[in-house]
């Protein structure tokens, strides 16, 4: 699956324009998404208030830092008090310092002389997680490209993927419910194999005989006198698993097809025959929402008929 990480991007902000370009540019090539404030816009929510919820948004925090300290709040630059939030949330960091070889030719413009001593301090704070070094924003850009394809195999977070990528709840759902029916059909397939003599009712007996003993050509035609004609209880036992989940006519009648020889796909065969099951009680009938809006009518095995299904299949295999 295609999953795209949020990713901020924190540092001083005039004196790293271009390298700030350089590692936004870098993470768009790996199909991630950049998050800086660059991106910020005017909102009701103070400028930290508003930093704090897209650093908890995100997946990984990337912080570029030079020869300045930035702005401060409540004592501390807004570059730092990011570092240590994300650090504080878990969100795994990669810093990305100045290398110390171009630090004395770094431009005199771009160094924060009254802030040197902060500037040392949060070097030495970076440096106690991932850090790489860099010399020009090309570097800047192949060393975090570098970092981030590590630190996503290494450390893989939730991310983001395409809506239609992944199950919807319905399906979600759906897929819950029947692996809750196959665990509890299992259970009684495995409590009554293990079963040396299984009692069977006397009134379920008479039901598998009754079922025995009517064929299948009283409701559906296409059958000779030679044939080997299905009786009702061999289509349902062909028939109760799907029906264990629910099933549409239209897979009703595939299952019949790919069991025995019936002919046509005519639904009022396939009601009159689902019609004497549920005059015993095995099936019962609801509707489910379509993906048009609509409804459609779903037949499922009722408590008694999963029971049945299971003397039944004992009283057909037995001794």
């Amino acid at each position: 699956m295609d999953v795209k990480y949020q990713i901020f991007v924190s540092s001083t902000f005039d004196d790293l324009i271009e390298e700030r370009r350089a590692v936004m540019e870098a993470i768009l090539n790996l199909r991630h998404i950049p998050v800086g404030m660059e991106l910020f816009h005017a909102t009701d929510e103070t400028q930290w208030q508003y930093i704090q919820r897209r650093i908890a948004e995100c997946d990984y925090y990337v912080v570029i830092v030079a020869e300045r300290y930035g702005s401060e709040f409540e004592g501390k630059s807004y570059t730092q008090k990011e570092y240590e939030l994300a650090v504080q949330l878990g969100i795994p960091v990669i810093a990305l310092l100045l290398d110390g070889s171009v630090r004395a030719t770094w431009p005199q413009t771009k160094v924060d002389f009254e802030k040197k001593t902060q500037v040392e301090e949060f070097r030495s704070l970076c440096k106690q997680r991932l850090v790489k070094f860099w010399k020009t924003s090309e570097d800047l850009a192949l060393k975090v490209t570098q970092s981030l394809n590590a630190v996503t195999i290494d450390i893989p977070r939730v991310g983001w993927v395409r809506a239609d990528a992944v199950p919807s709840l319905k399906v979600v759902e759906e897929l819950s419910i029947l692996s809750d029916e196959k665990r509890k059909l299992q259970a009684r397939v495995e409590q009554l194999s293990g079963s040396e003599s299984i009692s069977i009712p006397p009134e379920v007996i008479y039901r598998i005989q009754q079922l025995q003993m009517s064929s299948v050509n009283s409701y559906c035609e296409g059958y000779e006198i030679e044939d080997d004609i299905p009786s009702l209880l061999d289509v349902f036992l062909a028939s109760h698993k799907v029906l264990a989940t629910g099933a549409e006519l239209w897979q009703m009648w595939e299952v019949w097809r790919e069991s025995f020889k019936m002919f046509g796909n005519d639904d009022h065969t396939a009601v009159s025959i689902l019609g004497e099951f549920a005059s015993h009680n095995l099936v019962d009938f609801g509707y489910k929402p379509t993906s048009g809006r609509g409804q459609a009518k779903e037949y499922r095995l009722t408590e008694y008929g999963k029971n049945f299904a299971m003397y039944a299949y004992n009283y057909e295999t037995g001794p």
